[in-house]
């Protein structure tokens, strides 16, 4: 009987090693600390099998004493990488005591070693005796240190109990098994090992230590509790918990139609459910009214039901899913219900987005039509979050619905849409909308941007018409520098502006007269703001065109021709790769039609060209004509509107040049002289062009007599990096550094501002280069010699085509 028993025993002891091993490599491979030092322990619980096994089986008392101090050293070890692992596992760092306490065991350790490895050679620890058995063929006589030895395993083994005792304290009940496993196995494994250490019975039971097999279900449940625990043991336990504390009514039936559970929430909501009345699905369907086919092959389906509550109906929403397995076969049907109210916007009051959504794809007969939407958008409300807190930015979204509710008719249906916009639905015409809000932009006291659209034959569903409005809206946040989304496009003009030194000037004098042109043919919100959007960008093909054909004063060959022509289509890539700019795609692409068909770049004619395209034609024209170009001077607007009306009919849309050229005859007053006159006046505000004075006037003045004087100031370039790369002659004049200075020295623009107000001065300037790319303000200059003057500073950045990089150009001149 003893002999099966040593069998039985050696080869569990082996399956326990591998076990072991086994365990190792999987917690090392977890990439955590706690599953590093996990798979320590567990290597160390293999060796230890494996020596004692050895240890045991040998009759050599050099071997069986070598493998027994591999042993005892291998049991320190692995309580240590145990120590550090719980831990890790119940603190999930290590405080300054942990760290001293680990180190002093540590220490102790390392004597340990220095004795068991002596102990072979001479018994100072333990005193082996032989004696006549089949196996474990020695005794133990435990010396002093030995005793040390086990006080000290013993104490880590009680430290790690301490620890997994104290977080049972502190954490819920549900968790609290995840922790009794673990100390159940280490306390059984101790009790183990005291009974082999002390028990005194000679039979072959008592020689064996059974501790070792109990490592590897200690080292397993260590494993399990660690890493698994959570998805399997965890959820098995919360799972009763968790469905009925679910904010939802849960209602379950299985594949046979037959009521199989409840939860609490689904009583309250539905008044209290009846198992003798609802056991069968039919009869719960009639119950409570809901019209929903059993036998319909949809899975998924929500309904809209209302349930008595006294003398009110209580709205409630009902989703139901079709449970099926991996076979698709039909294994239960879900009911869950929600509280219609709940759907409701706390901050607002308006009704949620996705609700609203759902609403009315299942009941499109709840929004009446025709109807308009408008859709506002606080400007920069994630910075005002970010600076001011969530708090003034909740505080400006309510505001502004308050302001919605005051100004749009009573009727009207409001949404708190996705991200923090807000939605109007009334039954009104688009005009009548864009009164509404003109109103509550006036009184929101905030940055406001808004757009609205309507329901027609072409856009007959409500949520389409809003998706329109959410066009506009991206749109217009585009084109408003104030807005974040607007760096995108700023970028685009830079490298325009670099091809052509008047197109910013250009862009937004053509997008002054195509607002004008739009609102005067009766555009809609969407068509208004991507004309605004054509006006900036129907020619950013050209930033693919070399500058020496686009600035070249004379006639162009017909290589050149075809070149120039070919920014049609290199702008119409450009914004046809980005999602923001596919809506003009097409109008960039047309914008040089002719109505006759004679244009490029595919010789469309009449309708068939956008009709962005053919206002954009217009307003290009009459701009291009009525201002300087490298090949030719400006035009009178006498001049330009006769050129207009002989084309139109030919290259123009007539009906657009009839309204354009009345538009012009409004705006303008007096003579035709005049009108020149005040063109060009409007044309040097836009631009910025001043007039130079020599040092004498035609009445004789000089430039003392005069009220005019020319202002000292300095002109320096700097790189991407922030360095002086240029400075003129006058920048030694005003800072006291030298020419030298600045190609040795590399001086920086910080060197510039005085230490006290170097922080300041760089957080103003980034701030409002982020908004406009031309800066002026003023601030305290640090000259060389170490004095302060106070200077006015304008300064522009471009991009350098010749080095292909970013360039600032910074002008001072002193206060």
């Amino acid at each position: 009987m003893s002999g099966i028993l040593i069998d039985i025993y050696i080869k569990f002891s082996l399956v326990i090693a591998l076990i072991d091993i086994i365990l190792a490599v999987k917690s090392t491979k977890k990439n955590r600390t706690t599953g590093r030092f996990l798979g320590y322990a567990c290597a160390g619980a293999a060796l230890v099998t494996v020596s004692y096994l050895i240890s045991i089986l040998t009759g050599h008392y050099l071997w069986m004493s070598v493998m027994s101090s591999i042993y005892f050293i291998n049991i320190d070890l692995t309580l240590i990488n145990l120590l550090i692992f719980t831990v890790y596992f119940t603190k999930r760092s290590f405080a300054r005591a942990d760290k001293i306490f680990i180190g002093l065991t540590m220490a102790y350790t390392l004597f340990e070693i220095v004795v068991f490895a002596i102990n072979p050679f001479k018994e100072i620890a333990i005193h082996y005796i032989p004696r006549d058995t089949m196996i474990a063929r020695y005794r133990y006589e435990m010396m002093p240190l030995y005793w040390m030895h086990l006080i000290f395993t013993y104490l880590m083994v009680a430290s790690v109990l301490v620890l997994l005792i104290v977080k049972i304290c502190r954490i819920p009940r549900e968790y609290k098994a995840q922790y009794h496993y673990v100390i159940l196995g280490i306390l059984a494994i101790v009790a183990v090992n005291g009974i082999f250490l002390f028990w005194s019975d000679l039979s072959a039971y008592s020689y064996l230590d059974y501790s070792i097999c109990g490592y590897s279900l200690t080292a397993f449940m260590l494993y399990w509790s660690c890493f698994d625990y959570s998805t399997h043991g965890m959820l098995n336990r919360l799972k009763t918990s968790i469905f009925e504390n679910i904010g939802q009514g849960i209602v379950l039936f299985d594949y046979d139609d037959n009521l199989i559970l409840h939860n609490q929430r689904a009583d309250f909501l539905l008044g209290g459910i009846q198992p003798e009345e609802c056991s069968v699905l039919e009869d719960f369907l009639v119950r409570y009214g809901l019209s929903f086919d059993p036998d319909a092959e949809h899975d998924n389906l929500s309904l809209q039901c209302y349930i008595k509550n006294g003398e009110e109906d209580r709205p409630l929403r009902c989703d139901i899913r079709r449970l099926k397995n991996k076979k698709e076969q039909l294994v239960g049907q879900l009911f869950v219900f929600s509280d219609a109210l709940l759907e409701t916007d706390l901050l607002t009051g308006f009704q949620n987005w996705e609700s609203f959504r759902q609403l009315f794809k299942e009941d499109k007969k709840y929004i009446t039509r025709p109807m308009a939407v408008a859709i506002c958008d606080i400007n920069s409300l994630s910075i005002i979050n970010r600076t001011q807190g969530n708090y003034a930015g909740d505080q400006q979204i309510r505001m502004l619905a308050d302001t919605m509710r005051q100004y749009f008719p009573k009727q009207t249906y409001y949404v708190r849409g996705p991200e923090a916009n807000l939605i109007a639905l009334c039954s009104c015409r688009e005009t009548n909308m864009q009164e509404y809000m003109t109103q509550v932009a006036e009184h929101f006291d905030g940055d406001l941007q808004y757009a609205f659209s309507a329901t027609t034959r072409e856009i007959p569903d409500v949520l389409q018409a809003i998706e329109v409005a959410f066009q506009s809206l991206r749109t217009k946040k585009l084109l408003d520098r104030k807005s974040v989304h607007s760096e995108m496009l700023t970028s685009l003009i830079r490298a325009l502006k670099e091809c052509d030194g008047d197109t910013e000037h250009h862009v937004r004098r053509t997008q002054l007269m195509g607002a004008k042109l739009g609102m005067r043919i009766h555009l809609t919100d969407i068509q208004q703001s991507r004309l605004s959007l054509l006006c900036l960008l129907h020619d950013i093909g050209k930033i693919g065109i070399p500058l020496e054909i686009l600035n070249k004063p004379g006639k162009l060959s017909d290589e050149e021709w075809h070149m120039l022509q070919s920014h049609t289509r290199k702008g119409y890539e450009i914004a046809n790769s980005n999602t923001e700019l596919q809506g003009i795609a097409g109008e960039i692409l047309h914008h040089h039609e002719r109505w006759d068909g004679h244009g490029y770049p595919d010789g469309l004619s009449g309708k068939d060209i956008p009709l962005l395209s053919r206002i954009i034609a217009v307003v290009d024209a009459y701009d291009a004509m009525t201002n300087d170009r490298s090949y030719r001077a400006a035009l009178s607007v006498s001049k330009v509107e006769e050129e207009l009306r002989r084309g139109a009919g030919s290259q123009f849309d007539p009906y657009i040049v009839s309204e354009f050229i009345k538009m012009i005859n409004e705006d303008s007053s007096g003579t035709k002289k005049d009108k020149k006159k005040h063109t060009n006046g409007i044309k040097n505000i836009i631009t910025g062009n001043t007039t130079t004075y020599s040092e004498s006037t035609d009445s004789g003045k000089t430039a003392a007599d005069s009220h005019i004087h020319l202002v000292p100031y300095s002109r320096y370039i700097l790189d991407d990096s922030m360095r002086i790369v240029f400075a003129d002659e006058n920048f030694e004049k005003l800072t006291g550094y030298t020419q030298e200075d600045i190609h040795e020295n590399r001086i920086i623009q910080a060197d510039l501002v005085p230490m006290e107000y170097r922080t300041e001065y760089l957080c103003q300037t980034n701030a409002n280069l982020a908004k406009n790319p031309l800066l002026f303000q003023e601030h305290p200059l640090l000259r060389k010699d170490g004095y302060t003057i106070q200077v006015f500073c304008f300064g522009r950045m471009y991009y350098d085509s010749a080095v292909r990089a970013q360039r600032s150009e910074i002008i001072i001149t002193e206060k």
